[in-house]
């Protein structure tokens, strides 16, 4: 019996599967696309540039549609 305040998930992880899933995730290549109150990170899916994520301390940038997760930027 564990008395622990770390969560079981990251107690009982596969470390396999972890390091695997480190591996897979520095294959990709990614890219920032830089704002004026923030970055883009894209990540690089052929001649495309795919939005994985938005940091941003302007809300209108989260609103802005060519910004959105998953949406294909030409490069």
């Amino acid at each position: 019996m564990l008395y622990t305040v770390i969560p079981l998930e990251r107690i009982y992880v596969d470390q396999r599967a972890e390091d695997k899933k480190t591996i897979d995730e520095t294959d990709a290549e990614y890219k920032d696309l830089v704002l004026k109150h923030g970055r883009v990170v894209t990540r690089r899916d052929g001649d495309n540039y795919v939005v994985q994520r938005i940091n941003s301390t302007d809300m209108r940038d989260y609103l802005n549609e060519e910004y959105s997760p998953g949406k294909i930027i030409k490069h």
